[in-house]
């Protein structure tokens, strides 16, 4: 087997950027899979695992056999019910496109624009021609509302009932404006539980912080 290549964790922090932490690792999963096998998958994890504890979670899920992730926007969308405007806290390209691809073009979508990986937010917004709008921590309260909903991605459920959130949530869904958007969304995106300590991202009581987790 080809040794993988040095610099995969600096590589890979820079997809996720603008892909998010799942949907980049799933990309790389793929990659060395088609080149080097289960093998290079497993080499993948004993090099960047324990920095990139996501892709950690992804290739435990490829090595057990689970080849796609799922991207059904079904649930979320019942979540999201008669809401006219959606705040999307996180970027996950793969869970997005598809719920934009089931959203009516009546529900606007906006994009809080804030990462801890650098990011060229004016490029992830051009592949939505216009369909996602860009917010900030300043200004995303200006779409909260009765029809309002708040979304963010989570990153596995553990036993005890607590998930794995971007520290963005934490900072964008305070105490005063949990009441005023109708619905807060987690949709989870790794169908496992991380199994190392959750670098880059907080844990929170799914029941407690969500009105909806799917």
């Amino acid at each position: 087997m080809t040794e993988l290549p040095p610099g995969l964790d600096q590589a890979l922090s820079a997809v996720a950027g603008e892909l998010g932490m799942a949907s980049a690792s799933w990309v790389f999963v793929r990659a060395v899979a088609r080149s080097e096998g289960d093998e290079g998958v497993s080499e993948l994890a004993e090099k960047v695992g324990a920095e990139l504890v996501v892709l950690d979670a992804v290739t435990r899920v490829w090595l057990a056999g689970e080849r796609a992730p799922d991207t059904d926007p079904a649930k979320v969308v019942e979540a999201i019910g008669k809401a006219t405007r959606v705040v999307v806290v996180g970027l996950e390209v793969e869970w997005l496109d598809r719920l934009l691809d089931e959203l009516p073009s009546s529900v606007k979508v906006a994009l809080v624009a804030h990462s801890a990986f650098p990011v060229d937010w004016q490029r992830v917004l051009d592949n939505y021609a216009g369909r996602v709008e860009r917010v900030d921590l300043d200004t995303f309260q200006t779409w909260a509302g009765g029809k309002s909903a708040l979304l963010t991605f989570a990153y596995g459920r553990a036993e005890d009932g607590r998930a794995a959130v971007l520290p963005l949530w934490l900072r964008a869904c305070g105490a005063d404006v949990r009441a005023q958007f109708r619905a807060l969304i987690a949709w989870n995106v790794l169908s496992a539980p991380l199994d190392l300590y959750p670098r880059r991202l907080v844990e929170v009581d799914a029941e407690e912080t969500f009105t909806h987790f799917v």
